[in-house]
This record gives structure tokens, C-alpha cells and sequence, in this order.
């Protein structure tokens, strides 16, 4: 009753999806419906996750919440397809065609921050308890905290790192988070955290991402160290214009984005200095042998090995 046609024509596919169709609406068995209706509720729950989310726990969706959908339909084997009562097709819906995608984009060396190895807790915040960063926090926020750069920014000290401390020159690595209207105050404007590891750049070169100020504010600083800098003007006159991600932490802006710190206003620098010269971080995310373009799919946190 469900063999498939072989003849590859059109009034074929016809009759064959009419087939298949009177095949899923035929009585199941009770056990059947039940393991139906489980896998569509599951479905119905993965696509009114947030996409974040849903990359976030791709290995355990991939893995147990997101089942192939079966169908009651008749064939012996892939090859000659010959009737036979009682098999069934496995057909990959949505959801089996979602995981294969972040399994392939994975095995590509695209990975979603939680899909990376768990490592071990490195650098200034590793050791201090939820009071003591609150009160280093408190104690960041005085408008006489630390010491001013003839440039006019302000440079805070919050743990003294014990690492090397880079010249100018040096390939620096830092995690950063930037604010417009104060550190820990409103939304955070740009950080590295999505990007699965820490951003780089030579020391004394500003980048788009880095300006001026911010790198002038780094030299000084020592590897482990955490530091945060007041910056005045910080993007000049272009700003920094809202920054969304795409899938897999994709930083993009949008054609229409709004500033999200405006041009000229001060901007509040947050850095942690992951290799300042140790060579840590070259030998994880920028290896010997491997292009630049491949070493920027690579991704550590913390750089632990």
C-alpha cells in the first residue's frame, strides 16, 4: 500500500507525497503516538528558544531533544525500495536538519562559546570572592580613583597582574567590556566574551576596537593584571556605533544602527590582560603552520591549555 514508484516523474512524486501523507495520517500504535506527540512538543519548545540559547546547548539538543521524525511508511532497503509491511522511514525534519548544521558548522571549527572545553580559572578574578570584585568596583567609580595620563585618561589598577609586562610592540591579548555611561552602568557597548576568546592587537597600534586612548591606558600593565581606564573622546568623532551578533558570535552593524556611545563622549575601558609576552595565548590561537584566517576560527578563553 506505501511501496514507493520508482519512475522518476512528476505524477509520480505526485502519487508519492499523497502516499506518504495518507501514511502519516494512518491509526498508530498507542506507544507510537505517544513518542509522536513527545518529539513534536520537544520541537515546539527548540523553536521558541532564543537562538543564543539554542547554540549555547547544541551538543545536548543535538543529542537527545531533537529525534528524527518517523514515519509509518513500507520499504525493505535504501536501494531497491520493495515494499514490506511494517518498516519505517526515517525523514529528518527541521530540527534533525538544524542539529546536523551546528554538528557541521562545529567540525568546521565554527563553535559556540559553550562548545568549547572547559577550562581551568586563570587571571585576577579567579581568586577574589563576590564582595571583594564589588568592592574594587565601588572603590573604581571615585573620580579621583587611580592616576591621570597627560592624555587626560584616567588608569585604575583594580589586581596587579605578576606576568611580563609588554613593550610597545609586543602582540598584547586582553578581554575587554566598554560602557558609555560608567563601568557596570547601562548596557555594555562592546566586549570580547562573545568572541570566544580575548582580542589582540600590537601594542601602540590602535585598532577600531582599541582607539587611543584605550591602548595609550594598556602600556604599563602587566599579563594577569586587571585594569580599567577612563577614557575621554575615546571614539573621536565617528563614535561607536551599536554592534549586534550574528550566529556564532558574528559581530555586524546594521545599515541604520544607532550610536551606542557617541561621538566624542567618555567611554569606560574594563581590561584583563591574558598574555602581555608570555606567549600563552600565540601558542593556542596563533599557531605555527596555520593561516591567519584559520587561527581566527580558533578559541580559548583564558588561553589554559
Amino acid at each position: 500500500r506505501c511501496a514507493r514508484p520508482t519512475a522518476p516523474t512528476l505524477p509520480a512524486l505526485h502519487e508519492t507525497v499523497r502516499k506518504l501523507s495518507a501514511c502519516a495520517r494512518a491509526p498508530r500504535s498507542e506507544q507510537e503516538a505517544e513518542s509522536r506527540d513527545s518529539t513534536v512538543h520537544s520541537g515546539h519548545i527548540l523553536m521558541r528558544m532564543p537562538t543564543l540559547l539554542l547554540f549555547s546547548f547544541w551538543p545536548l539538543a543535538s543529542a537527545a531533544m531533537i529525534p528524527p521524525r518517523t514515519l509509518n511508511v513500507c520499504r525493505q532497503s535504501r536501494t531497491t525500495m520493495a515494499a514490506s509491511p511494517g518498516c519505517k522511514l526515517d525523514v529528518p525534519g527541521r530540527r534533525s536538519l538544524l542539529a546536523a548544521a551546528l554538528v557541521a558548522a562545529s567540525s568546521a571549527g565554527l563553535k559556540a562559546p559553550s562548545a568549547q572545553a572547559k577550562e581551568e580559572p586563570w587571571g585576577p578574578l579567579a581568586t577574589l570572592s563576590v564582595d571583594e570584585v564589588d568592592a574594587l568596583d565601588m572603590a573604581s567609580r571615585n573620580p579621583e580613583a587611580g592616576f591621570l595620563l597627560p592624555s587626560g585618561v584616567r588608569v585604575i589598577d583594580m589586581v596587579v597582574g605578576s606576568g611580563p609586562m609588554p613593550a610597545a610592540g609586543t602582540r598584547v591579548y586582553c578581554h575587554y567590556k566598554v560602557w558609555g555611561k560608567g563601568f557596570r552602568s547601562g548596557a555594555v557597548s562592546d566586549f570580547t566574551f562573545a568572541d570566544g576568546r580575548p582580542y589582540d592587537w600590537i601594542l601602540g597600534e590602535p585598532t577600531d576596537r582599541i582607539p587611543r586612548g584605550a591602548d595609550e591606558g594598556t602600556s604599563g600593565m602587566r599579563e594577569g593584571g586587571w585594569r580599567r581606564l577612563v577614557v575621554p573622546a575615546a571614539y573621536g568623532d565617528r563614535g561607536l556605533l551599536r554592534i549586534n551578533r550574528g550566529p556564532f558570535g558574528a559581530r555586524y552593524t546594521g545599515a541604520k544602527a544607532s550610536f551606542s556611545i557617541k561621538p566624542n563622549e567618555t567611554a569606560y575601558f574594563d581590561l584583563i590582560m591574558v598574555d602581555g609576552g608570555s606567549g600563552r595565548c600565540d601558542k593556542l590561537l596563533r599557531p605555527p603552520g596555520v593561516d591567519s584566517e584559520e587561527a581566527a576560527k580558533l578559541s580559548s578563553m583564558m588561553c589554559v591549555s
